[in-house]
């Protein structure tokens, strides 16, 4: 058996014959990998699940409406008819899909009442304005008109009729409560595109104030066919392009009729129609989260290092307390690199112990705070090997130090002073 294959077993009987010294470094090293394990669960599955959301929204969609920008005294901007046949008109050779939005505030009533919903009167091809699909039933046609029929954001179906499966939805008739009332029937369920739908309404206080563009973007909306709101005023103009060269022309040709308003121009000179591209809101979006993950990095690796720290001065103590023992060793016959190798061994093992401790740890820890905060941790196996990758790296690290003072004694000294 060679030299290097027995420093390590040594180092292995070492933690085993100090269990006391060998479990405080594991606790110690269980304790930042749980941390690390929540950290990273949080810092990347939320920055994932979010981007993957925002990308449901509709990358290559352009939203033209009432420019919110108005001078105080000016009257309320006209956006109807001639607007929706100048965006075609101007894209007829972009096999451009264009959805004119009305929208009205309105209560409704299924099992439960609701006081606030958005009712959406939209075309049949209002659903390639996203990319969500229908979790149960279908979209209504271009023959079903008026207030005849619905598609119900899948929140919203929840908030009307709780406790029944969207498929159990489909079928059964609405109560809306406004002056041309009505009593559509449920053909279609959307799906949420929102995956922190509860954390994101537990923080949204200012629901009674939002817009109504704002309110259709929350996804707890009514929608009904075009015909069923008969106003010449439009909310806005939905317009999907099928491939990224098509929507920056079309971008490019909307942005020539309608000016993007500069906050130096005078509110008199400002465009009353605004412009915006989906796809810059989801990437500016994207660089935002970007910026939190890498704070929740910086996070994640100051507890490691602080354990790092903690690990190392451990480790140098222990050395000190086994001057006599290596001194030993070394007259033995054991090599400086042997004893490197043995310090190593030692600490890889209180190391990766407690990085797999510190795996249910976490766990449990992302658990009690999923109760206490009521927000959605999710752990992933790819975390957990991250986590054990770590763990080996930290006691790796925290051992150099004690390896180097180690290998670097002079046993006749040692053992000399032992004598004197």
């Amino acid at each position: 058996m060679s030299s290097l294959l027995l420093a390590v077993l040594e180092g292995f009987r070492h933690v085993v014959r100090q269990p006391l010294r060998s479990a405080l470094t594991a606790v110690t090293c269980a304790v930042a990998i749980a941390v690390t394990v929540n950290v990273i669960s949080l810092n990347y599955g939320f920055d994932e699940d979010v981007r993957h959301d925002i990308a449901r929204f509709g990358r290559l969609t352009i939203d033209v409406g009432r420019s919110p920008l108005i001078r105080p005294g000016a009257p309320r901007a006209t956006f109807g008819e001639p607007e929706l046949l100048r965006i075609r008109e101007a894209l007829v050779d972009l096999s451009a899909v264009t959805v004119p939005l009305r929208t009205e505030s309105t209560g409704a009533r299924g099992d439960a009442e609701v006081r606030r919903l958005v009712l959406a009167a939209v075309s049949p091809d209002y659903p390639r304005t996203l990319d969500v699909d229908l979790v149960a039933g279908r979209w209504f046609t271009a023959e079903e008109r008026g207030l005849s029929v619905c598609v119900l954001d899948r929140s919203a179906a929840e908030a009307l009729f709780p406790g029944v499966l969207p498929q159990a939805v489909l079928g059964r008739r609405l109560h809306l409560e406004r002056e041309a009332g009505g009593d559509p029937a449920v053909v279609g369920v959307l799906d949420d595109p929102m995956t922190y739908r509860a954390v994101y309404e537990a923080f949204d206080e200012s629901r009674s104030s939002r817009t109504l563009a704002g309110q259709l973007f929350s996804f707890r909306n009514v929608y009904v066919p075009e015909s069923a709101l008969a106003s010449p005023e439009l909310t806005m103009v939905h317009v999907a392009l099928p491939d990224e060269a098509r929507f920056a022309t079309a971008r490019g040709r909307l942005e020539a009729m309608w000016p993007v308003n500069d906050p130096d121009v005078p509110p008199e000179r400002m465009s009353t129609v605004t412009v915006f591209a989906r796809r810059s809101w989801i990437d500016a979006f994207g660089g935002t989260m970007q910026a939190g993950a890498l704070l929740g990095n910086f996070v994640w690796m100051l507890v490691v290092l602080v354990a790092c720290i903690m690990i190392t001065t451990l480790n140098l103590i222990t050395i000190r307390e086994r001057y006599d023992e290596i001194a030993v060793r070394r007259c033995e016959g054991a090599r400086r690199l042997d004893l490197a190798v043995q310090v190593t061994a030692e600490g890889l093992a209180t190391s990766v112990a407690g990085g797999l401790l510190g795996l249910p740890l976490g766990y449990l820890g992302a658990d009690a705070l999923r109760r206490i905060v009521e927000f959605p941790f999710r752990f992933d196996p790819r975390y957990a090997l991250a986590a054990i990758l770590v763990s080996a790296a930290l006691g790796a690290v925290s051992s150099v130090l004690p390896a180097r003072r180690a290998a670097g004694l002079d046993p006749a000294r040692v053992l000399s002073r032992r004598v004197t």
